[in-house]
């Protein structure tokens, strides 16, 4: 089933499934395939790509994601309804206009895989559902950080650096407070001189509501957020 929105948007169910279990042998249960076992055959994420249908948008094939990891769990993505098998969790998230697919990555560096489900992608920036891995294998849903990637600092934050134009970025800031990602701060670093020739980088820092909270001043966030790598690094 195929669901197409004036935007050209596509639901998207991610499965966060256990193993199939092995298909029954000839006989069992009057010969019948298990429904796991039917929706097994899909091609990695990885390995696939989205389809340019023009006008109707991005068209994504199925695909699944294994887990780098013991937990023996695989991430299914799809677009067309598939039979039940040992489902753990189904996620649902509406896609807009993406190329890019699901991927499982440790964003918060806390040794569990998370899933990034993009919503939208313009010219360079993509809009996260982020769903971080919590106890016992289970995934909640932390925000949607908009960016080019995700990053966690040194210093205990997790960036978005989203470029604004050729000579400007902004990185916003975020902590994690019951598994949701809550806006500190953003960074904004403009490049002085010509794009082939920068003569230096103006950074200035905007409350996003957090800078209290995080016991900063407007003066010491600034000192906090322009000082951070991935922002010093942007324009290196």
């Amino acid at each position: 089933m195929k669901l197409r929105l004036a935007v050209c948007a596509i639901a998207l169910a991610a499965s966060a499934c256990s193993p199939a279990p092995a298909p029954e042998t000839e006989g069992a249960a009057g010969g019948a395939t298990p429904a796991a076992a039917k929706r097994m055959p899909l091609p990695d994420c990885a390995t696939v790509e989205a389809e340019d249908a023009g006008a109707d948008g991005w068209k994504h094939p199925d695909c699944r994601l294994m887990f780098a990891d013991q937990s023996g769990m695989a991430i299914e993505a799809r677009y067309t309804p598939a039979e039940d098998d040992a489902t753990l969790q189904v996620i649902d998230e509406r896609m807009g206009n993406t190329f890019n697919g699901p991927s499982l990555e440790d964003f918060d560096k806390d040794g569990k895989l998370d899933i990034l489900l993009p919503l939208e992608t313009g010219n360079v920036n993509t809009t996260w559902a982020v769903w971080r891995q919590v106890d016992a294998g289970k995934f909640v849903r932390a925000g949607e950080p908009s960016g080019v990637s995700l990053e966690k600092t040194e210093s205990g934050y997790i960036a978005a650096p989203a470029r604004s134009s050729a000579n400007a970025w902004s990185v916003a800031f975020y902590k994690l407070e019951a598994d949701a990602l809550q806006p500190i701060a953003t960074a904004e670093i403009t490049a002085q001189g010509e794009p082939d020739k920068i003569t230096g980088t103006e950074c200035l820092v905007t409350d996003d509501g957090g800078i209290v909270a995080a016991g900063l001043t407007p003066d010491t966030a600034k000192a906090q957020f322009c000082a951070e790598k991935v922002v010093t690094e942007i324009f290196k």
